[in-house]
This record gives C-alpha cells, sequence and structure tokens, in this order.
C-alpha cells in the first residue's frame, strides 16, 4: 500500500515561512462541508488554488503547503516567489525549490487568500502513478490553525466550523477528548505501546493524516525487541524510498482505546538520523488508525475528540502479496457492446434470434509491478519488478482501480489469487497462496 513519506525538512535561510492564514466563510456560516477521497487511509481534498482544480493530501504531518505536480492542461500563475532550499531522508544535498505568497484557495463556500505554497519543480516527486490518480501536492497545518476540523472517515466529509455553535458543543460531548502538544505546527499524542507480555513503551507520536500505515516506529525506541518481522518498503519521500520493518506488537492504548495485534512500521533510522530528524520524535499515528474513529481537531485548544465509526473493529493488514503496483504505459481495450437485438426468419420459417454489435476501443492506463518484497510470495512463485499485469482472479487489471488491487494483495488471506503477466511480450499466469508471515 503506498505510503506518503512525511518527513519534510525545509532549511530556510531568514526566512519565515508560517503564513498568517485566514479562511474566509461564505454567506455569513459557521460551518461548512467538504467531500474528500480516501485512498490508501490518506484523505484527498479537490480545492481550487488561483483558480485550478487540484488533488492535495490533507496532512496534519506536514507544517507547510507543498505542490510537487501541476495539471498537465492548466498553467497555475503564482506571484511572490523566491528560492529556499529542502533535505529530506535519502538527499544527499539540499534541493532546490520555491516558496510563493498569497496564493488563493477555494472550497466551496471556504477560502483564504493568504496561502503560501511551496513549489517543488522536479518531476520526479510526482507520485500520482502510485496512487491511481493525479496527486499534485500538500495541504496541511493552514488548514487546521485557525478552524475546528472534524474528518468523518466513515462518511468521506470533512465539517469545518468556524466557532463553537451549540451543536458543535454537543457533538464534542459525545466524542472522548484527548489533548495533543502542538510542535511546529504538528500535534503530537501520547501512545503506550505494549511489545508483549513484559514489555511496555511510553511514547509521544505525531498525529499524521497523510501517512497511511497506522503506526511509524523509529527504532531506536524499541532496541530491545525480539520479534518476527519481515523488511519491506515503507513509502516514497524526496529524498527516494524509505524502507524497514514490520513487525505485530500486542497492543497499543491511547485515550481509552485499545488495539491488539496492530501492525507496526519500523522505518531505517540511518536516513532521518543524518537529517537530525529523529530528536523531535518517536514516530507517527497514521491512517490506518485514524480512520477508525471520526476526529475532531482544535488546535486553539491543543484537543482532538475521537469517536468509534464502522471501521473501528476492522483488522490490521499488510501486503501480504509482496507487491507494489503503480500506473505506467496505457492499454488499448477492446469493449464490445450489444447496440440491439432483432428477429429474423429464415427460408424454412424459423424465427432465429440475432445481436447487432459495436465495438469500441478505449485506452485505459497499464498496470506494472514496481516492487516485489525479497522473501515475499510473489518473489517464491517467480513474479518480477516490470513485470504487466494484464488480469488478476480472471478480471482485466485495467479495469481495477490501483486501491481495488492492493486490497486483494493485502485482505485475501489463506486465498489463492491468480495473477496473468506479461514479460518481455510472453504471458505467463501464477497462483499465490496467500499466507501471513508476521
Amino acid at each position: 500500500m503506498f505510503t506518503y513519506c512525511r518527513f519534510l525538512s525545509l532549511l530556510l535561510f531568514c526566512v519565515n515561512v508560517y503564513s498568517q492564514n485566514i479562511w474566509d466563510f461564505s454567506e455569513n456560516k459557521n460551518k461548512i462541508t467538504i467531500p474528500f477521497q480516501l485512498l490508501n487511509n490518506t484523505i484527498i481534498l479537490q480545492p481550487k488554488l488561483n483558480n485550478v482544480k487540484l488533488n492535495l493530501i490533507l496532512d496534519t504531518g506536514s507544517a507547510y503547503n507543498v505542490l510537487f505536480a501541476f495539471p498537465s492542461k492548466d498553467s497555475i500563475a503564482f506571484y511572490d516567489t523566491f528560492k529556499i532550499k529542502i533535505t529530506g531522508p535519502g538527499t544527499e544535498a539540499p534541493i532546490d525549490a520555491y516558496i510563493s505568497r498569497n496564493n488563493r484557495i477555494e472550497f466551496k463556500n471556504l477560502s483564504s487568500k493568504k496561502l503560501d505554497v511551496i513549489l517543488m519543480l522536479e518531476e520526479k516527486y510526482d507520485f500520482s502513478t502510485n496512487m491511481g490518480i493525479p496527486i499534485h501536492g500538500i495541504l496541511g497545518a493552514d488548514f487546521f490553525n485557525n478552524n475546528k476540523i472534524e474528518i468523518q472517515y466513515d462518511t468521506k466529509k470533512i465539517i469545518v466550523y468556524r466557532k463553537e455553535t451549540e451543536g458543535y458543543k454537543r457533538k464534542i460531548s459525545n466524542h472522548n477528548k484527548l489533548p495533543f502538544v502542538l510542535k511546529d505546527n504538528k500535534p503530537y499524542i501520547p501512545v503506550e505501546i505494549n511489545i508483549d507480555e513484559y514489555k511496555l513503551k511510553q511514547l509521544e507520536l505525531l498525529v499524521d493524516t497523510g501517512l497511511s500505515d497506522g503506526l511509524w516506529i523509529f527504532e531506536k525506541e524499541l532496541q530491545e525487541i525480539n520479534k518476527t518481522f519481515i523488511v519491506d518498503y515503507l513509502g516514497s519521500g524526496i529524498g527516494g524510498n524509505i524502507f524497514g520493518k514490520r513487525v505485530r506488537f500486542k497492543n497499543i492504548k491511547f485515550s481509552d482505546f485499545e488495539f491488539d495485534q496492530p501492525i507496526i512500521s519500523l522505518p531505517d533510522t540511518i536516513s532521518f538520523a543524518k537529517k537530525n530528524l529523529l530528536t523531535s520524535r518517536d514516530g507517527s499515528f497514521g491512517g490506518e488508525i485514524l480512520k477508525r474513529f471520526n476526529v475532531i481537531f482544535d488546535y486553539s485548544k491543543q484537543v482532538m475528540y475521537l469517536k468509534k465509526n464502522s471501521n473501528f473493529k476492522d483488522r490490521f493488514y499488510y501486503n501480504v502479496a509482496g507487491i507494489d503496483i503503480h500506473h505506467n504505459g496505457i492499454e488499448i481495450i477492446e469493449e464490445k457492446n450489444v447496440d440491439m437485438k432483432f428477429t429474423t426468419i429464415n427460408y424454412t420459417g424459423n424465427a432465429l434470434d440475432e445481436n447487432k454489435y459495436s465495438v469500441k476501443y478505449s485506452i485505459k492506463p497499464g498496470v506494472e509491478i514496481v516492487y516485489i518484497r525479497k522473501n515475499s510470495i510473489a518473489e517464491k512463485v517467480g513474479l518480477m519488478v516490470d513485470d504487466k499485469i494484464i488480469s488478476v482472479n480472471g478480471k482485466k487489471a485495467s479495469n481495477y482501480k490501483l486501491q481495488e488491487l492492493s486490497e486483494i494483495f493485502h485482505k485475501n488471506i489463506d486465498e489463492i489469487i491468480t495473477i496473468e503477466i506479461e514479460r518481455d511480450g510472453m504471458f505467463y499466469t501464477f497462483e499465490l497462496l496467500l499466507k501471513e508471515e508476521i
């Protein structure tokens, strides 16, 4: 499952990047509702930025607003720009970027004219092929600083409150209150992790709506663990891919909630240590856990409110197949449709039912394997990186969304899945019996 790497550190030379952002509600509304897409546990919003519609990840784990891809059919005007330097895990040297002041962002009935945006212009920072839809950037702390934000993961709606109405007060009264600490405009909460019967850790974790995994814990906090693990691809960042371990622990606890057998990711700490990114946190608390609640953030009071939703009892899964995929290239699909049915009478007087067909061709993105986990089920049966997936369980890969394929690789435990691929012009079929390793 695609994970968006959160560890973005900016080297700014004599620059204050925090905008004093003011949000305007239209028609004196006290609250507005914004629909969103939930892809791989991350929230995708569709605002307009300087009159151009974009897909942005809503991210409590980012103090900044960032654009790293731009619409192919539109151009966006940016003003008041200047150059900055960025670094992150895996980068050997700072990367050139730009910051633009006083941009206009618009949702229906909600807007701001004071948005600062970091512009990363190199094409290698485009992560759209991993998500299945164009992803243009990140909407960070500015969205939360001056509003009370309710995220309804079950209905896929966000409610933005301008002030504390009686309705708002009634709503938070039936939620669990969880105080957090703001550091650099990002919320941190206390979490208790039980590794096994005898080992317990109290950690301070970044609440990170932009992280699709449930928990990322830096291994320096868990040096004594002796658990079965797999080494896996965890996600992508500005410096490249991030790898680490995945392991199941006994349980985690926060507020009045407890989850048994959660999957915890332990990212490689070498890259982070080089950038001094380990000092401010023990890890991150992401979408795989957050999606089990409806959450209200109140940055002004440094508190969040949690209420269980229909996802609460979902099992914790990981990529059992060991296959990561993305869109690459195109596939021309032939689709035959029945336009009409008619009856003819032959020379013997018998009625014959016939169909009139039309054939149309459509272009859909191809699906390709981008990563195979070492010693995984996929590797053992012979699947390889760059294999083009033709079908899964008899259904054309082009008729799946990427997230649907990812869910098959994660959730079809103790089932056989059939994958047809093309490799060097030859076609092969593989059967994978999905068995958990952790």
